[in-house]
């Protein structure tokens, strides 16, 4: 088939050119001028030069091809609201109808996990639970994939060859913040000392990026799952403590982990969350956010099991031990 890929000098996006290319299909990745894309030409991708800022001028490219698979977003932590709805959410539309309106038989987008209302500890979450309803508590980054993902989904619902993905929280070999999931943090009182303001117990939807990139291209390529919604996540019951257990055991330190109950934390940022409320006259997003983090919650990857025919090919342990053979 011949696919294309946004973001495709992205952490995800360049192993789905990599397993495409691998298939034996024909590869357009969409790469920013002065992007570091030799590896894509490398491994046998047509590189398209191109913004999602600015979609117009790549979009014939798009309609030129037989599944197009939106990875690509704006992620940084910074920056106007009107940057991420023009690339996070305009282009996902637009992306969306020149494909389907071209030849392409499936769209596959990209969601997130971060996008669900997660209003009491202990819940599951499927593939059709709500919407976080306070976005604009949540950053631009999750608001605008709040506001792509209901495109999506409303594609699905009115019958669209649309496939949404919705990995967990990423992880792998160069990831950008990968020292937080390594335990590699900055001296604070001795060296290999992690304080974590959570609990042992705490549910971590994690997603290896190699599984990940296993389930977006079986998103493209698995048939009869047309207007199909996926949660993945690797183990949906590893637990903080056994992840962390597990970290210390492939280190070459041993790890020692403190952990800090958000409870303990609440009364002060509560009072500070009062405050801002007073000065600025709206709620603290930091406080909304720090306190949502104390909700343990189970997300299902039923559906990833069943019918995308997804499971994660690699485990726990050599995920750790890749990762840090191959540091950031």
């Amino acid at each position: 088939m011949r696919a294309f890929v946004t973001g495709g000098t992205g952490f995800l996006g360049r192993r789905v050119v990599r397993r495409l290319i691998e298939r034996g299909d024909e590869v357009l990745a969409l790469a920013r001028e002065g992007s570091r894309s030799e590896d894509l030409v490398a491994a046998g991708a047509t590189v398209v030069f191109g913004d999602l800022a600015d979609v117009g001028p790549i979009l014939d490219r798009v309609a030129e091809c037989d599944v197009v698979y939106h990875v690509g977003a704006r992620v940084q932590s910074h920056g106007q609201w009107d940057e991420f709805f023009r690339v996070n959410v305009e282009a996902t539309q637009r992306l969306m109808d020149a494909a389907l309106a071209g030849r392409a038989e499936r769209f596959v987008h990209v969601s997130s996990l971060g996008i669900f209302e997660i209003d009491r500890d202990g819940l599951t979450i499927t593939d059709t639970s709500d919407y976080d309803r306070r976005p604009t508590m949540r950053g631009f980054y999750t608001r605008s994939k709040i506001d792509a993902d209901r495109l999506a989904c409303a594609a699905v619902r009115s019958g669209k060859n649309v496939v949404v993905v919705r990995p967990g929280l990423l992880y792998g070999p160069d990831h950008p913040q990968q020292s937080v999931f390594l335990g590699r943090v900055k001296k604070f009182l001795r060296p290999d000392l992690l304080v974590v303001v959570s609990t042992p117990r705490y549910l971590l939807p994690l997603t290896y990026i190699e599984n990940a990139a296993d389930a977006v291209v079986l998103a493209g390529v698995t048939e009869g799952i047309d207007g199909s919604i996926f949660n993945v996540i690797d183990d949906p019951t590893l637990t903080q403590g056994e992840y962390f257990r597990t970290l210390g055991q492939v280190r070459s330190r041993p790890l020692r982990v403190v952990y800090v109950p958000v409870a303990l934390l609440a009364p002060a940022v509560k009072a500070v969350d009062a405050l801002h409320r007073l000065v600025k006259r709206r709620p603290w997003s930091v406080a909304y956010q720090l306190l949502r983090s104390e909700r343990s919650t189970r997300y299902a990857t039923d559906a990833a099991a069943a019918r995308l025919g997804w499971k994660p090919r690699v485990g726990l342990r050599e995920a750790l031990e890749e990762s840090l053979r191959k540091p950031a």
